[in-house]
């Protein structure tokens, strides 16, 4: 059975308000336990798994960067904490990448189809009426890496469905997006070490 357009928005609404709630209830749990404390049980976890650990985190990443279960980018402030600020850069910005074309190749792929599940009709018409443009719409992508306020993730998918060459895309990508991405991460790494020291100190 093929489901509506607005069924797959209900459930992607769904499945991100459910992924807010255990991201909370995670955070709250974490900062009372010690399994993630230097040399308890994650980092154990973590050395058990050896090569694997950056390899699956890197998946998790792509994973994200298609379908943003986890919100507010709190898999990059993960891959800090794990892996320390330069390993975990390096890996962020794998995940990101790599996801960032995939997400290209959707757009190209499934066209509106597939972006109109993730934005309202609203939205779509604004973005796409852009597209072809030429510079106007190339400013809207630079812009939409940089700000955090823009989905970013979906503006690969319709840049995927323009006549931008890949090859241009892969360039505003490597170019402005790990650069917003260490440095928002960096903010809400500090944001949440903060509040843990307030709160739950």
């Amino acid at each position: 059975m093929r489901l509506s357009l607005e069924k797959k928005r209900q459930i992607i609404r769904i499945t991100t308000i459910i992924g807010i709630i255990l991201t909370i209830i995670g955070f709250f749990v974490v900062s009372q336990s010690t399994y993630f404390d230097p040399g308890q049980g994650f980092e154990q976890l973590l050395r058990r798994l050896g090569f694997f650990a950056p390899f699956i985190f890197v998946l998790v990443q792509i994973s994200q960067i298609i379908y943003p279960i986890i919100p507010m980018g709190l898999t990059n402030v993960i891959g800090f904490l794990i892996f320390g600020t330069f390993l975990g850069t390096v890996l962020n910005v794998i995940g990101l990448i790599t996801g960032s074309a995939i997400n290209f190749f959707l757009g190209r792929r499934f066209g509106g189809t597939i972006v109109r599940a993730f934005i309202d009709d609203e939205q779509y018409d604004k973005y796409v009426g852009m597209l072809n443009r030429g510079k106007a719409f190339d400013r809207l992508i630079m812009v939409g890496f940089i700000a955090p306020i823009f989905p970013d993730d979906i503006f690969c998918m319709i840049a995927g469905m323009s006549s931008m060459r890949f090859e241009r895309f892969m360039k505003y990508v490597i170019l402005f997006r790990p650069l917003s991405m260490f440095v928002y991460t960096f903010m809400t790494t500090t944001m949440i070490e903060w509040i843990d020291k307030i709160f739950f100190a």
